[in-house]
């Protein structure tokens, strides 16, 4: 097998990382399903995979017009890869691909399902998380995990710098599945009992304020767990105030006073 019949679902830098090795390897998806925040320009934080699929010349659907696009016709699907993807992809969609859909998710699962993994992680003092790349299953972040890697969770670590990791070792991942596909090897599976993790909905540690009752140590674990520029840092409530800590390149020092002498 040359090249893979696919669907690509996603986003992310990961998801522009990911779909960018794919078109160099001349294999372009049947259709492209971006993030419904994909605006088709790039950002500070990642590019566009809607930008991208439209340099390319390739087919980009809303999962509602997918849907429908597959019950109406015979495609020959070898895979779905939803990489970076904040969609969750419906069952009829899923049934529609011979392989399934391949998803990487940041944390070793069963660990940590859900949204904002990482700063959970960081926050409940974790020493190390990782990438989980499975198979989707019929509930969210769980299915066959085709294999795991750790990454250690230093105490300077913030949620921006660990996110940085995962995205680098997770292409590095993607590229190897990948191939492994392409020349129809069989995985290992790894033998992971879901039946006890709780998926988190898309909520930050303590809904992102600081909690000044908690012990010195903890309340930099949330800060660092929180810290992930440009997103919005962690804040904390004064009186009816509400101030933010964020990295000193971001403030504009012109609009403070000097200290009066």
């Amino acid at each position: 097998m040359n090249k893979l019949n696919y669907i690509f679902v996603g986003g992310k830098q990961l998801g522009y990382y990911c779909l960018n090795y794919l078109i160099k390897k001349k294999n372009k998806p049947i259709y492209l399903v971006p993030n419904l925040d994909d605006t088709g320009k790039d950002n500070v934080f990642n590019k566009s995979l809607k930008k991208l699929g439209i340099k390319n010349k390739i087919k980009i659907v809303s999962l509602k017009k997918l849907s429908k696009l597959l019950n109406n016709n015979n495609f020959n699907i070898d895979v779905i890869f939803s990489i970076g993807s904040s969609q969750i992809l419906p069952l009829n969609i899923l049934d529609k691909s011979k392989l399934g859909a391949l998803n990487i998710h940041p944390s070793l699962l069963p660990k940590y399902r859900g949204r904002y993994s990482i700063p959970h992680a960081i926050f409940n003092g974790e020493r190390y998380t990782g990438i989980s790349t499975h198979w989707i299953g019929k509930k969210i972040d769980t299915g066959k995990v085709i294999s795991q890697i750790k990454i250690k969770i230093h105490d300077h670590d913030t949620a921006e710098t660990i996110y940085k990791k995962f995205t680098l070792v997770s292409f590095n991942e993607f590229k190897k599945i990948y191939l492994k596909i392409l020349k129809k090897e069989k995985f290992k599976y790894k033998n992971i009992n879901f039946s006890s993790s709780k998926y988190k909905k898309k909520e930050l540690p303590n809904k992102g304020t600081i909690n000044w009752g908690w012990k010195g140590k903890k309340i930099l674990k949330y800060i660092r767990s929180m810290l992930h520029e440009p997103f919005p840092p962690p804040q904390f409530d004064i009186g009816s105030k509400t101030y933010y800590i964020v990295n000193k390149s971001y403030l504009n020092k012109k609009k403070f006073l000097k200290s009066p002498k």
